[in-house]
């Protein structure tokens, strides 16, 4: 009986410690959770081990991101034009480094345009955004908004016909609306608002940028109450986030501007 009790007592503590190494090792997950990506072993390995690969898609691919990882641009850039020649679907994924990444809108609009004529009667995606809106946002960003809103209008009008407006991001609605106000149409521009709100109602992008339009309309006192909106959107959304949070890296708003705003309109008889 004693030896019973015994064997009784070593499985309890078995258990006891088990469930307290448990313990540990969830904590120390979750404490690793919590802390910003690095790179992955895979990507942040010994460089050497990368190039013993043969040269597919996903070698290419891990190469780009290594360098980029490393701000080694050049040789970002060499292993994408390396890689548009022997995949030419990679044209997607090396126009959105371009844009993204590295700024370089030439060679985003070279790639990208090269990617969109693989399916000429399709709007291919590229991650989350059909090739139309990142066409569009480069045009913007080399100046030329009337391009801009044509390739904003493809993918947006396309997903609004086939399944409502309310099925559009709302980002691709704010994105067109900075181009109309660029070529001073803010009634189109407060049109394209409108469904954005309609999307997602507390966003301080939408409400500065119907500020903004307001400001080209001289409708001051409703430019006023957008500011002071976006204002109060940016505020509740930086008390929930932590970091530099941005609605939109491509559309980025600072607290500075809309504090700008809204003192130049004090300034200004409402």
């Amino acid at each position: 009986m004693k030896q019973l009790t015994l064997l009784c007592l070593l499985a309890t503590s078995a258990i006891a410690q088990d469930g307290e190494y448990q313990v540990r090792w969830t904590s120390i997950m979750l404490a690793n959770n919590r802390q910003a990506m690095g790179i992955p072993f895979f990507i942040g390995g010994r460089h050497s081990m990368a190039v013993d690969k043969p040269e597919t898609v996903q070698h290419y691919r891990s190469q780009v991101f290594i360098c980029l990882a490393q701000k080694n641009y050049e040789e970002a850039t060499s292993w994408m034009e390396k890689m548009a020649s022997s995949y030419p679907k990679e044209h997607g994924f090396i126009g959105e480094n371009y844009l993204s990444r590295l700024h370089d809108y030439p060679r985003a609009l070279r790639h990208l345009q090269a990617y969109d004529a693989l399916t000429a009667n399709f709007d291919d995606m590229i991650g989350n955004n059909p090739v139309s809106y990142l066409l569009g946002l480069t045009y913007r960003s080399l100046g030329d908004h009337p391009k801009a809103i044509y390739h904003f209008s493809v993918g947006i009008d396309s997903l609004a016909t086939k399944h409502g407006a309310e099925w559009v991001n709302y980002r691709h609605f704010v994105s067109r609306a900075i181009s109309y106000i660029a070529t001073s149409q803010a009634e189109k521009s407060l049109i394209d608002l409108d469904k954005a709100a309609k999307n997602y109602s507390r966003s301080a992008l939408v409400a500065y940028h119907k500020g903004r339009a307001f400001q080209q309309l001289n409708r001051l006192t409703e430019a006023r109450t957008a500011f002071q909106d976006a204002s109060f959107f940016y505020k509740a959304l930086r008390a929930e986030r932590t970091g530099d949070y941005q609605e939109d890296n491509d559309n980025p708003i600072y607290e500075e501007e809309i504090d700008e705003a809204l003192s130049q309109l004090k300034q200004s008889k409402l």
